[in-house]
């Protein structure tokens, strides 16, 4: 039996064959490439916090 996994990455590092009860599980390890990040003007700051839930700040950045 021949199988085709399709995998689109640039670096394999490990490939697992894991048996499981009626199947087996396929677990591949790779390197992903990070994409640059967006510079923007807009910015915005989040505090997880004790009191309240959630408190969230949104501005326009000074440049």
């Amino acid at each position: 039996m021949k199988s085709c996994i399709p995998v689109v990455v640039d670096t394999v590092i490990e490939v697992r064959i894991v048996p499981a009860t009626s199947c087996y599980i396929i677990e591949v390890v790779y390197e992903k490439t990070l994409q640059p990040q967006i510079h923007s003007t807009y910015v915005a700051g989040i505090d997880l916090g004790i009191d309240s839930k959630v408190a969230l700040s949104t501005c326009q950045a000074w440049r």
